[in-house]
């Protein structure tokens, strides 16, 4: 779901590819699907208390997806640009990328939950990301597109004034110091409350330190695998503290209040931001290993290639999915039938993704063949 790892610039070098990131891709896009499912789950009114306990306590472990997801973004922008991109050109790459898939697909949900379909409400759509629920991600990640040349003028910056190690470290501890101060912050003033609690999750302020940790990966790629590498029992045991802990809040709110409660922590509270952190680094130490892996490499590469579509599709996928398999059984069992759910929501959005993309590439090559550049089409 992150920008592909492509050069601007026709003279920027293409890097070597990076196959954890891919397991990384996949793993956040099966989780965030999975958080979809489970909320599904969560709202039946026929379901009972240990069954609320069981899917209060599986939702903590996949809570990392959308984090994940900026700190790849992340991680992308700063190892395939060693130097500043142009501004235009960058800029129209990721609207072909990100936006003009994004304003189809937010048309297709307009059309499909039947809501009225006039250039307001889809530019209203587009801009709020509310066409449905998943979509308010990409008008956030965005905004890191937009502000692309001031990432690098604070990466420029750094790299003049911090000429050892040392004042490196202290410059990136303090900015990740900042990071946590401000995710304390509560605003009093309108502005900055409509901003910072009202619109926390949709804008890019709140998300800088997943973005900022995307960016070490990026720049030191090869000393931040040896890391995440050597702290693996570490940030392993800090990942199942961390999941610990939120499931038990999620547990204990279940008990109080007898419903599932999937706010009780959050990734941008500066406690559980760290945790976060640390869950990311573990996660990236263990695609380490599986990316060695034959089959995993390849599936995940597969799958990481279209994960961006695919997480665009999946409640479209979801929603037809389940209204379908409770129309040809009305009797099935549940644990079944959200079983099924997952296998089909999962391998239908991919599918769906590599369709469109396999459908979008072809178009660019007649495209190509047309304006007379064939020597372009490979």
């Amino acid at each position: 779901m992150t920008q592909k790892m492509d050069g601007t610039a026709a003279a920027a070098k293409r890097k070597p590819h990076v196959p954890s990131w891919d397991v990384l891709r996949t793993a956040a896009f099966a989780a965030v699907a999975a958080q979809h499912i489970l909320g599904a789950y969560a709202r039946r009114p026929e379901i009972g208390l240990n069954e609320k306990l069981v899917i209060a306590v599986l939702f903590e472990p996949i809570r990392f997806a959308v984090p994940m997801f900026v700190f790849l973004f992340g991680a992308a922008l700063f190892y395939v640009h060693t130097d500043r991109p142009r501004y235009l050109p960058y800029l129209g790459k990721r609207l072909r990328q990100l936006a003009l898939p994004y304003v189809l697909w937010s048309v297709v949900y307009l059309f499909y939950t039947e809501k009225p379909v006039t250039l307001r409400t889809v530019v209203r759509s587009v801009l709020y990301g509310d066409a449905d629920y998943h979509l308010w991600y990409v008008p956030m990640i965005f905004q890191f597109v937009l502000l692309m040349p001031l990432f690098f003028l604070v990466r420029d910056a750094l790299r003049r004034r911090c000429s050892t190690r040392r004042r490196t470290a202290l410059a990136l501890v303090g900015l990740f110091a900042a990071w946590l101060v401000l995710l304390a912050w509560h605003p009093t003033g309108r502005i900055a409350q409509q901003l910072l609690v009202t619109w926390r999750t949709r804008i890019f302020v709140p998300w800088l330190g997943y973005f900022a940790l995307g960016a070490l990966c990026g720049l030191f790629t090869a000393a931040f695998t040896a890391w995440a590498r050597r702290l693996l029992v570490l940030t392993g045991l800090l990942f199942v503290g961390s999941a610990g802990y939120a499931a038990y809040l999620s547990v204990r709110a279940v008990q109080n209040t007898g419903a599932v409660n999937f706010s009780c922590v959050s990734f941008l509270s500066p406690v559980y931001a760290v945790m976060t952190l640390a869950a990311i680094l573990f996660l990236y130490g263990l695609a380490e290993w599986l990316a060695q892996v034959r089959p995993v490499r390849k599936g995940c590469g597969f799958v990481g290639r279209h994960s961006y579509q695919a997480y665009l599709a999946h409640v479209l996928v979801l929603t037809w999915c389940s209204l379908e398999l409770l129309q040809a059984q009305p009797e099935i069992n549940r644990y079944v039938f959200y079983a099924v759910l997952t296998v089909c929501t999962l391998v239908g959005a991919v599918l769906i993704a590599w369709g469109v993309d396999s459908a979008a590439a072809a178009l660019r090559r007649c495209g190509k063949r047309i304006l007379g550049h064939p020597a372009s089409v490979k």
